[in-house]
Protein backbone atom coordinates (compact mmCIF):
# COMPACT_ATOMS: atom_id res chain seq x y z
CA UNK A 1 0.00 0.00 0.00
CA UNK A 2 2.79 2.42 0.88
CA UNK A 3 4.54 1.58 -2.38
CA UNK A 4 1.36 2.35 -4.35
CA UNK A 5 0.99 5.73 -2.61
CA UNK A 6 4.64 6.62 -3.18
CA UNK A 7 4.45 5.76 -6.88
CA UNK A 8 1.21 7.69 -7.25
CA UNK A 9 2.89 10.76 -5.74
CA UNK A 10 6.00 10.29 -7.87
CA UNK A 11 4.02 10.02 -11.10
CA UNK A 12 1.30 12.59 -10.44
CA UNK A 13 2.80 14.88 -13.11
CA UNK A 14 4.01 12.03 -15.32
CA UNK A 15 6.98 9.76 -14.81
CA UNK A 16 9.26 12.04 -16.79
CA UNK A 17 8.41 15.14 -14.73
CA UNK A 18 11.84 15.53 -13.05
CA UNK A 19 13.56 15.64 -16.44
CA UNK A 20 10.98 18.00 -17.95
CA UNK A 21 11.33 20.34 -14.98
CA UNK A 22 15.14 20.35 -15.21
CA UNK A 23 14.91 21.24 -18.90
CA UNK A 24 12.35 24.00 -18.70
CA UNK A 25 12.27 25.55 -15.22
CA UNK A 26 15.67 27.32 -15.50
CA UNK A 27 14.70 28.76 -18.90
CA UNK A 28 11.35 29.99 -17.59
CA UNK A 29 13.01 31.63 -14.57
CA UNK A 30 15.58 33.49 -16.68
CA UNK A 31 12.98 34.62 -19.21
CA UNK A 32 10.83 36.05 -16.43
CA UNK A 33 13.81 38.15 -15.34
CA UNK A 34 14.73 39.52 -18.76
CA UNK A 35 11.30 39.40 -20.46
CA UNK A 36 8.58 39.75 -17.79
CA UNK A 37 5.89 40.44 -20.43
CA UNK A 38 6.08 38.47 -23.69
CA UNK A 39 3.15 38.59 -26.15
CA UNK A 40 4.22 35.77 -28.50
CA UNK A 41 6.22 32.65 -27.63
CA UNK A 42 6.94 29.93 -30.20
CA UNK A 43 8.27 26.52 -29.17
CA UNK A 44 9.91 24.35 -31.82
CA UNK A 45 9.27 20.70 -30.98
CA UNK A 46 6.08 19.81 -29.11
CA UNK A 47 6.25 17.94 -25.83
CA UNK A 48 3.46 16.58 -23.64
CA UNK A 49 4.97 18.69 -20.86
CA UNK A 50 6.74 21.54 -22.60
CA UNK A 51 7.36 25.24 -22.17
CA UNK A 52 3.67 26.15 -21.78
CA UNK A 53 3.32 23.79 -18.81
CA UNK A 54 6.12 25.44 -16.85
CA UNK A 55 5.53 29.04 -18.01
CA UNK A 56 1.81 28.65 -17.25
CA UNK A 57 0.82 30.59 -20.33
CA UNK A 58 -0.25 29.81 -23.91
CA UNK A 59 2.49 29.01 -26.41
CA UNK A 60 2.53 28.36 -30.15
CA UNK A 61 3.90 24.81 -30.38
CA UNK A 62 5.34 23.60 -33.68
CA UNK A 63 5.96 19.98 -34.59
CA UNK A 64 5.81 17.93 -37.77
CA UNK A 65 4.29 14.93 -35.97
CA UNK A 66 0.51 15.26 -35.32
CA UNK A 67 0.71 12.76 -32.45
CA UNK A 68 3.18 15.00 -30.60
CA UNK A 69 0.86 17.98 -31.05
CA UNK A 70 -2.13 16.01 -29.77
CA UNK A 71 -0.19 14.97 -26.66
CA UNK A 72 0.96 18.54 -26.06
CA UNK A 73 -2.54 19.97 -26.50
CA UNK A 74 -4.00 17.45 -24.05
CA UNK A 75 -1.65 18.50 -21.25
CA UNK A 76 -1.13 22.24 -21.63
CA UNK A 77 -2.34 25.46 -23.23
CA UNK A 78 -0.91 25.54 -26.75
CA UNK A 79 -1.80 26.64 -30.26
CA UNK A 80 -0.72 23.65 -32.35
CA UNK A 81 1.02 24.20 -35.69
CA UNK A 82 2.04 21.25 -37.85
CA UNK A 83 5.23 22.27 -39.64
CA UNK A 84 8.87 21.38 -40.20
CA UNK A 85 11.51 23.14 -38.11
CA UNK A 86 13.38 23.94 -41.32
CA UNK A 87 10.38 25.70 -42.90
CA UNK A 88 8.51 27.59 -40.20
CA UNK A 89 5.21 29.14 -41.41
CA UNK A 90 5.73 32.48 -39.64
CA UNK A 91 6.73 35.92 -40.85
CA UNK A 92 10.21 37.22 -40.13
CA UNK A 93 10.47 38.81 -36.70
CA UNK A 94 7.00 37.66 -35.61
CA UNK A 95 8.06 35.86 -32.37
CA UNK A 96 9.10 37.74 -29.26
CA UNK A 97 10.62 34.52 -27.88
CA UNK A 98 11.47 31.32 -29.74
CA UNK A 99 12.50 28.24 -27.75
CA UNK A 100 13.78 24.87 -28.92
CA UNK A 101 14.41 22.44 -26.06
CA UNK A 102 15.77 18.91 -26.60
CA UNK A 103 14.65 18.89 -30.24
CA UNK A 104 17.79 19.72 -32.21
CA UNK A 105 19.29 16.27 -31.51
CA UNK A 106 16.26 14.66 -33.19
CA UNK A 107 17.02 16.40 -36.49
CA UNK A 108 19.51 15.02 -39.02
CA UNK A 109 22.84 16.79 -38.61
CA UNK A 110 22.55 18.32 -42.09
CA UNK A 111 19.22 19.97 -41.14
CA UNK A 112 20.25 21.55 -37.85
CA UNK A 113 21.84 24.70 -39.28
CA UNK A 114 18.71 25.39 -41.35
CA UNK A 115 16.47 24.92 -38.31
CA UNK A 116 18.61 27.41 -36.37
CA UNK A 117 18.41 29.90 -39.26
CA UNK A 118 14.63 29.59 -39.22
CA UNK A 119 14.53 30.21 -35.47
CA UNK A 120 16.62 33.36 -35.87
CA UNK A 121 14.52 34.50 -38.84
CA UNK A 122 11.20 34.42 -36.97
CA UNK A 123 12.61 35.95 -33.76
CA UNK A 124 12.14 39.71 -33.48
CA UNK A 125 15.33 41.79 -33.58
CA UNK A 126 14.78 42.74 -29.94
CA UNK A 127 13.52 39.25 -29.07
CA UNK A 128 15.14 36.19 -27.51
CA UNK A 129 15.87 32.74 -28.94
CA UNK A 130 16.77 29.80 -26.69
CA UNK A 131 18.20 26.49 -27.89
CA UNK A 132 18.86 23.62 -25.45
CA UNK A 133 20.21 20.17 -26.29
CA UNK A 134 22.36 17.33 -24.90
CA UNK A 135 25.94 17.75 -26.05
CA UNK A 136 29.45 16.43 -25.54
CA UNK A 137 31.20 13.15 -24.91
CA UNK A 138 29.99 12.83 -21.31
CA UNK A 139 26.36 13.16 -22.46
CA UNK A 140 26.86 10.53 -25.16
CA UNK A 141 28.47 8.13 -22.68
CA UNK A 142 25.77 8.50 -20.04
CA UNK A 143 23.09 7.96 -22.67
CA UNK A 144 24.85 4.76 -23.73
CA UNK A 145 24.88 3.64 -20.07
CA UNK A 146 21.12 4.14 -19.74
CA UNK A 147 20.38 2.47 -23.06
CA UNK A 148 22.39 -0.58 -21.94
CA UNK A 149 20.79 -0.70 -18.48
CA UNK A 150 17.28 -0.44 -19.93
CA UNK A 151 17.98 -3.14 -22.50
CA UNK A 152 19.33 -5.43 -19.77
CA UNK A 153 16.27 -4.82 -17.57
CA UNK A 154 13.52 -5.01 -20.20
CA UNK A 155 15.04 -6.44 -23.37
CA UNK A 156 13.67 -3.39 -25.20
CA UNK A 157 15.01 -0.04 -26.37
CA UNK A 158 14.20 3.61 -25.63
CA UNK A 159 13.25 5.13 -29.02
CA UNK A 160 14.30 8.72 -28.28
CA UNK A 161 17.72 7.62 -26.99
CA UNK A 162 18.19 5.32 -29.95
CA UNK A 163 17.50 8.30 -32.21
CA UNK A 164 20.11 10.34 -30.34
CA UNK A 165 22.65 7.59 -30.98
CA UNK A 166 21.73 7.24 -34.65
CA UNK A 167 21.83 10.97 -35.43
CA UNK A 168 24.61 12.04 -33.06
CA UNK A 169 24.36 14.77 -30.43
CA UNK A 170 24.77 18.40 -31.54
CA UNK A 171 28.09 20.11 -30.89
CA UNK A 172 27.82 23.21 -28.72
CA UNK A 173 30.57 25.08 -30.58
CA UNK A 174 28.97 24.40 -33.96
CA UNK A 175 25.53 25.52 -32.77
CA UNK A 176 27.02 28.69 -31.34
CA UNK A 177 28.84 29.39 -34.60
CA UNK A 178 25.65 28.86 -36.61
CA UNK A 179 23.73 31.29 -34.39
CA UNK A 180 26.53 33.87 -34.59
CA UNK A 181 26.52 33.63 -38.39
CA UNK A 182 22.75 34.15 -38.55
CA UNK A 183 22.68 37.00 -36.03
CA UNK A 184 26.11 38.70 -35.94
CA UNK A 185 24.88 41.72 -33.97
CA UNK A 186 23.33 39.82 -31.08
CA UNK A 187 24.75 38.46 -27.85
CA UNK A 188 25.08 34.69 -27.32
CA UNK A 189 25.24 33.32 -23.79
CA UNK A 190 26.05 29.65 -23.16
CA UNK A 191 24.84 27.92 -20.01
CA UNK A 192 25.05 24.37 -18.65
CA UNK A 193 22.01 22.39 -17.53
CA UNK A 194 21.63 19.19 -15.47
CA UNK A 195 24.83 17.57 -14.13
CA UNK A 196 25.64 14.30 -15.88
CA UNK A 197 25.60 12.43 -12.57
CA UNK A 198 22.08 13.68 -11.82
CA UNK A 199 20.86 12.78 -15.30
CA UNK A 200 22.28 9.24 -15.02
CA UNK A 201 20.72 8.44 -11.66
CA UNK A 202 17.44 10.11 -12.55
CA UNK A 203 16.92 7.80 -15.52
CA UNK A 204 18.24 4.76 -13.66
CA UNK A 205 15.45 5.38 -11.15
CA UNK A 206 12.74 6.35 -13.66
CA UNK A 207 13.37 3.78 -16.40
CA UNK A 208 15.80 1.15 -15.18
CA UNK A 209 14.17 0.05 -11.91
CA UNK A 210 17.04 1.05 -9.63
CA UNK A 211 17.51 -0.05 -6.85
CA UNK A 212 14.91 -2.82 -7.15
CA UNK A 213 12.17 -3.18 -4.55
CA UNK A 214 12.81 0.33 -3.19
CA UNK A 215 12.24 1.97 -6.56
CA UNK A 216 8.90 3.59 -5.63
CA UNK A 217 10.56 5.32 -2.66
CA UNK A 218 13.40 6.63 -4.81
CA UNK A 219 10.95 7.87 -7.46
CA UNK A 220 9.06 9.76 -4.75
CA UNK A 221 12.29 11.25 -3.36
CA UNK A 222 13.30 12.30 -6.87
CA UNK A 223 9.95 14.05 -7.33
CA UNK A 224 10.33 15.74 -3.94
CA UNK A 225 13.84 16.99 -4.77
CA UNK A 226 12.98 18.22 -8.27
CA UNK A 227 12.73 21.94 -7.30
CA UNK A 228 16.28 21.74 -5.93
CA UNK A 229 17.60 19.77 -8.89
CA UNK A 230 16.35 22.41 -11.35
CA UNK A 231 18.82 24.85 -9.75
CA UNK A 232 21.86 22.55 -9.64
CA UNK A 233 24.18 22.99 -12.63
CA UNK A 234 27.62 22.28 -11.17
CA UNK A 235 30.30 20.13 -12.79
CA UNK A 236 30.07 18.46 -16.19
CA UNK A 237 26.54 18.88 -17.47
CA UNK A 238 24.40 16.86 -19.83
CA UNK A 239 22.73 19.74 -21.65
CA UNK A 240 23.86 23.04 -23.18
CA UNK A 241 21.53 26.05 -23.28
CA UNK A 242 22.31 28.85 -25.74
CA UNK A 243 20.63 32.23 -25.43
CA UNK A 244 20.50 34.62 -28.39
CA UNK A 245 19.67 38.08 -27.06
CA UNK A 246 19.94 41.74 -28.03
CA UNK A 247 23.20 43.29 -26.89
CA UNK A 248 21.27 45.49 -24.45
CA UNK A 249 19.92 42.48 -22.48
CA UNK A 250 21.92 41.68 -19.35
CA UNK A 251 21.02 39.59 -16.31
Amino acid sequence: MIGVWLRRYAEKDGRGYPDWAMRYAPIVRRLRRIRPAVPCIVEIGANANGFARFARRPVIAVDREPVHLREARAAQSIFAVAADACALPFAAGSADVCVCVDTLEHLPSESRAEALREMVRITAHDGVAVVAFPSGGAAARVEADIRAAYRKLTGATIPWLEQHAALGLPDTGSVRANLAECAPNRRIAVEANTPVCVWRWMWRILLCGWPGRGNALFQALLRLLTPVLTRWHAGTCYRSVLWLEPETDRD
